[in-house]
């Protein structure tokens, strides 16, 4: 069955009823085969006997014979007793006289082979020696078997029961529905006061079994969204603790430095004087690039940066990239190799933000690589059936825990385990947002691509980029 029925309460509630009139009605035709059956027999029989007693009774006591409407008269006033069924009187020289009029039986062969007719009481008339006739009381039988009756309008007290039964049957799925009907209502009621681990779990699929299910797909949801919510909420906690510190260390030395050059009380060389100045301008242009780093991060997650996508060649833009950043590598006692394909690598992207997410990973290889390292850049074109391009940095570093891997992506996440002592070394840019791996990403998945990090083999790190490749057709 198809349309809003299928499945619906309209069944169920049609077959139960259905059922238990159907039951009802067997119960009623098994009260009347066992109780009333039986005595309504027993009280036919002996009215039939009774009445044919008297009927025999008065035509013996009669002087003269009884004949025509006398007869007529006889039987008819005691047919009342034993309606439905008639009487007649058949005399010893064969005329036959019954009541009401002009009913004949068949013949008594007949009637024992169809089972028909029953006669229910059989009085002989005599007076002494003299048979005058017989009297018969007989009836139609409208059945035959066990819940045979004689008189139909029994039948009518089958329904009484029938409808009983079908009155408590709607009783009991009346308790039914409104016990299911009651677990939505509790449902609503512990989802108002905040409780979201509440479900009905009814898998029945007529209307409340689908509105139920509705319910607690719509509470899972609404848990759902709770916990996204509450972790937002704990991630712009940690963001803001996060950007107090950060903000917190440069101010510390900048007022560190102003407090010495300002407090006539401490001696200060021309020397010392231009190393606090230096350090005010460095602890200030740390300030500018975080301040700088937390707004294009926001921008980016926001999506309030325009993308100006255009067909670049990555391969090219990539090789461009490390060729310009080699000096600032071989300052910093690093090497860096590029391994890349001589035919294009197509995408459609924003040159200048790929070119920044990957300045992003090289800076971050400058930072925590030590002396001596070495960083591997491979861009791998898509391979047949693949729509990716991959760009791969892989760097000798110390590493960081496996643990820790989930984080690298993360604001301010900085890797402890892969700082040296050389950061401060000639070369490095040891100060850092700890925000160009974030942004690095964002760039990335703007552009529906992915990017990812793994442990390198056997140490270091490993960060992987891919971008969706373009059909130059």
């Amino acid at each position: 069955m198809k349309g809003p029925l299928r499945g619906s309460l309209f069944w169920t509630i049609a077959a139960t009823f259905l059922l238990m009139a159907i039951v009802g009605t067997l119960i009623q035709a098994l009260v009347v085969s066992a109780v009333l059956q039986p005595l309504e027999e027993r009280e036919t029989r002996a009215r039939a006997e009774l009445t044919a007693s008297a009927i025999a009774t008065v035509i013996v006591a009669s002087p003269d014979t009884l004949r025509g409407a006398e007869l007529d008269s006889l039987l008819a006033r005691h047919r009342a007793a034993v309606r439905p069924a008639w009487i007649f009187y058949r005399a010893s020289d064969g005329t036959v006289v019954t009541s009401p009029p002009g009913r004949l039986l068949p013949p008594p062969a007949t009637r024992d082979s169809r089972g028909r007719f029953e006669v229910l009481a059989k009085r002989a008339v005599a007076r002494g020696s003299q048979v005058l006739g017989e009297v018969q009381v007989v009836r139609r039988t409208w059945s035959r078997g066990a819940f045979s009756v004689s008189d139909p309008r029994t039948w009518l007290l089958l329904f009484p029961i029938a409808i009983a039964a079908s009155a408590i049957a709607g009783l009991a799925l009346v308790r039914l529905l409104v016990r299911r009907l009651r677990a939505v209502e509790v449902l609503a009621t512990r989802v108002a006061e905040g409780d979201l681990s509440v479900r009905i779990g009814d898998r029945s699929g007529d209307e409340i079994g689908r509105i139920s299910g509705q319910l607690d797909r719509m509470t899972e949801r609404l848990a759902a969204a709770r916990a996204e919510l509450d972790e937002n909420e704990r991630q712009r906690r940690q963001l803001f603790a996060d950007i107090t510190h950060e903000l917190a260390t440069p101010l510390t030395s900048i007022r560190g430095y102003a407090e010495t050059l300002l407090d006539p009380g401490v001696p200060v060389s021309p020397e010392e004087r231009t190393h606090y100045v230096r350090g005010l301008l460095e602890e200030s242009r740390r300030m500018d690039l975080l301040i700088r780093d937390l707004f294009e991060l926001a921008r980016l997650e926001a999506g309030a940066t325009q993308l100006h996508a255009e067909p670049i060649d990555w391969a090219a833009l990539c090789r461009n990239t490390i060729d310009r950043f080699e000096p600032r590598f071989r300052k910093a006692g690093l090497t860096i190799f590029w391994h890349g394909p001589e035919e294009p690598a197509w995408i459609q992207a924003d040159g200048r933000r790929m070119e920044q997410a990957l300045e992003n990973l090289l800076v971050n290889a400058l930072r925590y690589v030590p002396r001596g390292g070495r960083v591997d850049a491979r861009l791998t074109p898509r391979a047949a059936g693949e729509r990716m391009h991959r760009l791969t940095v892989d760097d000798d570093g110390p590493g960081i825990p496996e643990e820790e891997i989930p984080l690298v992506f993360g604001r301010f996440y900085r890797g402890a385990a892969r700082r040296t002592g050389d950061d401060a070394s000639e070369g490095r840019d040891a100060g850092g947002s700890g925000l160009g791996l974030a942004i690095a990403r964002e760039i990335v998945e703007r552009h529906g691509g992915i990017a990812r990090a793994e442990g390198g083999s056997p140490r270091g790190l490993r960060i992987r980029i891919e971008i969706p490749a373009l059909d130059r057709g």
